[in-house]
């Protein structure tokens, strides 16, 4: 009775699980993001997932950006710890990098692939890394935003599953890591567009205290 005089609604289906409230109050539960549901079934145990989105402002024209986004010269001068950039084709790349989180420290082989393709306005990266201390697998959405000063705003959202001795790092830990190396990846690109830039959103604000905890993001 309390539930149907708080919300208005005249019949209430028992038994009244958090589920029922929610989907009174703001609707169903939007279903999961594709390909979440296949990613967490093959999970193996000692996998850990990841989940985040953000934004960044870049000084450079969507094309601009776009255009910087598939150079491979430009991906070795703004990815965190990066060796080298090798271009397979118009839509696959191998990277070498090099990684630290807290203590765990290591040398990872990345492939990484394009679809979805939408130039110069949006992207979806997957991919995956494998090195003697971890590996990882995942896929991401870029969206490109044209601003009136002629800046861009990139969106990004992530999900991705890591394994290894990486994953064993605390969950808060890892997931701050991981924004901070994010941050860095998009202050690097704002610099090499020549203008100024910063991590917005969930990748910001907390940078500063998670590099002096983890000991930074080498």
């Amino acid at each position: 009775n309390a539930v149907a005089d708080a919300l208005g609604v005249r019949e209430i289906t028992l038994p009244l699980v958090p589920a029922r409230v929610r989907a009174m109050m703001v609707g169903d539960e939007p279903p999961a993001p594709a390909g979440a549901a296949a990613r967490q079934r093959s999970r193996k145990p000692g996998e850990r997932g990841l989940q985040g989105e953000g934004s960044a402002e870049v000084g450079a024209t969507p094309q601009a950006v776009w255009d910087m986004l598939l150079d491979p010269n430009t991906l070795q001068a703004v990815i965190p710890g990066c060796h080298s950039v090798e271009k397979i084709s118009d839509t696959h790349f191998r990277a070498e990098v090099t990684l630290g989180i807290g203590p765990v420290k290591g040398k990872y082989r990345a492939e990484v692939k394009l679809s979805d393709l939408d130039p110069p306005h949006a992207v979806t990266l997957s991919g995956a890394a494998d090195g003697a201390l971890g590996h990882g697998a995942g896929e991401g959405r870029i969206t490109l935003t044209p601003r009136d000063d002629g800046g861009t705003t990139v969106t990004y959202k992530y999900d991705a599953e890591i394994g290894g001795k990486v994953a064993s790092i605390g969950g808060r830990l890892l997931d701050g890591a991981t924004r901070v190396i994010i941050g860095q990846f998009f202050s690097a690109l704002a610099h090499q567009a020549g203008g100024g830039g910063s991590a917005t959103g969930k990748a910001s604000g907390m940078l500063a205290w998670i590099r002096r905890l983890l000991g930074g993001a080498r």
